[in-house]
């Protein structure tokens, strides 16, 4: 490990090394012609003019952001924004069907940033953010990542706030008739999928004024296929050693599909007024085909070829598994899951300039809803009488692969069917959001250039519908033949997989049978076990809230400048306030039945802001900030249903008679954080610029299960409620170094002229207070004592955050030829909060370290005709993780047990197509 960061800080000092020559050899002044911190769209033309848009929003900004722009129309720099994020510092990714599926900024996810559009809150309906990979590439202009806050920004979560900027109109000098055509092919599923972007966009003069009008359509389509060799999450006693003793096949797979419309109407009758009109709907389907075969080595009949390495098996070999304990353990299931989401935000807004006041003003409205329909079929094997040769080895190798040998799985004969399950949920959201911004730059008074004042109102509504079952039919002995549906033999995967397991192909339903004959499958379960309804799962109360939050915000800033000497020192410093009010309505289920109830909450957030610059010369300056930001709580975890538990006898003249139950907790308060950053950045040219920051983020009130006393009484008893459910408890701390570089080799001859670079490296310590194990008295401390003798309160690293995150690009543009390599990295990181098991120990999975190189290239034959070419995952490592178990005896942690637990094949996909523009 030490060698790996000795290796780590050679390489950024030899890349520091190398741009101090490109610093010194390019004399050329920062650009002073760029939008401010909060720019409008620009259009820009290559990479150069590209990364001279994001370093001027990052110069001058009066906060801390990082962004990057589009270096020409429906051409960000990957398929998916998601992964475009991952190239700036402080973010990493979780890559999955063939795409970053997960964006944590500094650490934390999207639960604990705040999503804008153009400036205004974007969310996916029960939730309070979107998913940056929704957001079509095609459409979008530019991403910016604030790191720190002013007043007048939307709220930021603890992490900051993610704005994702489309173009309008005005971008444009003239008409405008832009678009993309390509095909997208993932090696794993092999399957060529269209996708489409064309944008139009037109501007008029009409009287003294001028008008425009854009919209953008969008496109994208992709069938991924993830294969999956992994262990079950569990270690046990198995051949006399310790082992994972259920290891699994499975695929992650599904036909995705975005279609996506946005648009924009601007009017100017004058240069003092500007009113706008726009328009987004994001639409997401997803069609998956998961599935798997878990197969169990407990049991056993015997185990020959034990390789060991202490108490732990490398690789054995089971005959007859489970011959120990009767009945078909050897299982598995076919998905048939449809997911759609409909999101819809329309706004109307403008700017008026009187004098030395500017007014802005802002209305929008957002309508999300999200459709889950799980269909999952089991299997079951009707034999054991065969063998599995399996190999676990050790952590940091090949993984987890084993062989069946001795049965057939292109034989249907060898399954039965197991039983259906099924899940539905649709969540929805709205709102309406308002804000009236106000700037004034007064006269006389030099060292305050601008003074800021501005309300916003949001009136938002989130509820969810949800319900499940399950029909069981393990060991009934019915033939798959005797099921209303279509079984096939499914497609493999694993492919240049050299330690593929055994079988990579098995029988299941089609997608299609399942929801063709959905009544009739039914009505098939039904009349095997007398339970179920042919118009699907029931809605569980329990999983249904309605929850409506209303919050008014006012805040007031300053921005200030004083000169001295050579050196300038400007900022701005604010206070928002904000008041929350939540009501809740949900359901209380009791000994009499569930009964409706409803609460209500509020809270006010105070939130300073103060960001300073110093400014040495045009060329460096230095940042530090102080904020106070905080996240709200989910929905789901304001979902106010509680199961009580039988109240129990009170002993006359007893006075602390109590209650208990689980569930929601609809009196949660938002997670607060104070947060200090400083950086010094150095701008050596007109592309070209380094920088290095440091950060720390003191955070209070994570939300964890504990046993709390309810704020109100058992309506039935009128006892104290003591309710196991979230509550805000842990303390946490996240401090890191970001630094970076960028530029291109001007000065370099000739052809050599095209060559740039980029590079960024991400160092956090993110760690929190978890307590395993907790007393169930309310608001007890987690230390062991009776009743919760291995209770514990450990500061460990926080889940799924990495402590080194670097990327290299390198560049090339010259002519018409553009070409950049992108390699990313990301070290190991706990996976998930550890999971208690058994009152005494703990299992966390513990991802490995990740690399990743991407290649996109063009060549522009014309101005208005470029072919382009583009590969992701060219490297196309598996993602690996570990199991770690952790023993707790009397609240002290014992030395982990690792083995090794996850192998995923991921997508490489190959993607070309033509772009045109008019």
């Amino acid at each position: 490990m030490r060698y790996r960061t000795i290796a780590r800080c050679t390489a950024s000092l030899a890349v520091m090394s190398l741009w101090a020559t490109v610093a010194s050899a390019q004399d050329a002044p920062p650009v002073q012609d760029s939008a401010d911190s909060e720019g409008d769209a620009i259009v820009v033309t290559g990479f150069r003019a590209s990364l001279q848009s994001a370093q001027s929003t990052k110069q001058r900004s009066d906060k801390i952001v990082d962004s990057i722009v589009a270096e020409d129309i429906g051409k960000l720099p990957d398929i998916a924004v998601s992964d475009t994020a991952a190239r700036i510092p402080g973010v990493q990714v979780e890559r999955r069907g063939g795409e970053a599926n997960r964006v944590l900024v500094r650490g934390l996810d999207r639960f604990n940033y705040t999503t804008t559009y153009n400036g205004r809150e974007i969310f996916t309906a029960e939730t309070r953010s979107v998913a940056l990979q929704d957001f079509p590439a095609g459409g979008i202009s530019a991403i910016d990542v604030f790191k720190t806050s002013s007043a007048e920004l939307v709220e930021p979560g603890i992490a900051g706030l993610v704005n994702v900027r489309s173009r309008r109109p005005f971008d444009f000098a003239d008409s405008e008739i832009a678009g993309s055509v390509w095909g997208v092919y993932p090696d794993k599923s092999r399957d060529l999928e269209p996708n489409a972007q064309l944008l139009l966009s037109d501007r008029w003069d009409v009287g003294e004024g001028e008008i425009g009008a854009l919209i953008n359509f969008s496109y994208t389509r992709m069938h991924y296929r993830d294969s999956v060799r992994r262990h079950g999450f569990f270690i046990a006693d198995l051949a006399g050693a310790r082992s994972p003793d259920w290891p699994e096949i499975q695929y992650a797979e599904a036909e995705r599909w975005r279609p996506s419309i946005n648009g924009a109407l601007q009017w100017r009758p004058s240069p003092d007024l500007e009113i706008y009109v726009e328009g987004l709907w994001q639409g997401f389907r997803e069609r998956a085909t998961d599935r798997m075969w878990a197969q169990p080595l407990w049991g056993g009949a015997s185990y020959e070829n034990i390789v060991l390495d202490g108490n732990q098996i490398i690789s054995g070999t089971v005959n007859r598994p489970t011959a120990c304990c009767g009945g078909n353990q050897t299982w598995g299931f076919q998905g048939a899951t449809k997911r759609d989401t409909n999101t819809y935000q329309f706004a109307v807004g403008g700017r008026w300039d009187v004098g030395p006041l500017r007014i802005t003003a802002d209305v929008a409205r957002t309508d999300s809803t999200f459709d889950l329909r799980t269909e999952s079929v089991d299997y079951e094997i009707n034999t054991n009488d065969y063998s599995v040769d399996w190999f676990t080895g050790k952590p940091g190798g090949s993984g987890l692969t084993f062989q069946v040998r001795g049965i057939d799985p292109t034989n249907p004969g060898i399954y039965n069917y197991r039983g259906f399950y099924e899940d539905h949920l649709t969540a929805s959201g709205d709102d309406w959001q308002a804000r009236l911004d106000f700037q004034y730059e007064p006269t006389g008074i030099s060292f305050i250039p601008a003074l800021h004042w501005g309300v916003r109102f949001v009136d938002r509504d989130a509820s969810a519908r949800a319900g499940d079952f399950y029909w069981n039919l393990r060991d009934r002995g019915i033939p798959i033949s005797a099921v209303p549906l279509d079984y096939v033999l499914q497609p493999r995967g694993f492919r240049g997989d050299k330690n593929a397991p055994f079988p990579v192909s098995w029988f299941g339903p089609t997608f299609a049978s399942v929801h063709d004959n959905l009544i009739e499958l039914r009505q098939f379960n039904i009349d095997l076990t007398g339970a179920g309804s042919v118009d699907g799962p029931p809605i569980d109360a329990g999983r249904t809230f309605d929850i409506n939050e209303k919050s008014y915000a006012g805040y007031v800033s300053a921005n200030y400048e004083l000169a001295l000497g050579e050196t300038t020192i400007d900022g701005q410093i604010g206070l928002r306030a904000v008041r929350t009010e939540t009501k809740t309505s949900g359901t209380l289920f009791t000994t009499a039945g569930p009964v409706p109830v409803n609460f209500k909450n509020a809270y006010t957030d105070w939130l300073p802001s103060a960001n300073l610059r110093v400014q040495f010369s045009p060329e460096v300056q230095a940042r530090f900030a102080f904020t106070q930001t905080r996240t709200r709580p989910s929905f789901a975890q304001l979902n106010p249903a509680l199961r009580l538990s039988p109240a129990t006898p009170c002993a006359p003249g007893q006075t602390d008679c109590i209650r208990t139950g689980s569930g929601g907790n609809p009196f949660l308060k938002p997670l607060d954080s104070d947060n200090y950053d400083a950086s010094l950045e150095y701008y050596f040219s007109r592309t070209g610029f380094a920088s290095i920051g440091v950060f720390r983020r003191d955070m209070q009130g994570f939300i964890a299960n504990r046993a709390f006393e309810f704020p109100e009484p058992d309506p039935e008893t009128g006892r104290t409620l003591v309710i196991s459910g979230p509550v805000n408890t842990r303390n946490a701390r996240i401090k890191g170094v970001e630094a970076q570089i960028s530029g291109f080799f001007d000065f370099l001859p000739g052809a050599l002229s095209g060559l740039g670079a980029q590079a960024n490296v991400t160092y956090l310590d993110a760690k929190a207070d978890f307590g395993f194990f907790c007393p169930t008295t309310a608001n007890a401390d987690c230390v062991a004592g009776p009743g919760a003798p291995n209770a514990a309160t450990l500061r460990t690293r926080i889940p799924d955050v990495s402590k080194w995150t670097y990327n290299l690009v390198g560049l090339y543009e010259r002519g018409g030829l553009s070409v950049r390599l992108a390699y990313n990295y990301r070290s190991s990181f706990p996976e998930a909060d550890r999971a208690e098991r058994d009152g005494f120990f703990t299992l966390q999975g513990r991802g490995n370290s990740v690399s990743r190189l991407d290649l996109s290239s063009s060549y522009a034959f014309t101005d208005n005709f470029t072919v382009f070419f583009d590969w992701t995952n060219i490297l196309d490592n598996p993602f690996q993780s570990d199991i770690v178990r952790i023993n707790y005896p009397g609240g002290i942690p014992s030395d982990p047990e690792i083995f090794p637990m996850v192998t995923r094949f991921e997508e490489s996909v190959l993607s070309g197509g033509v772009r045109f523009r008019f």
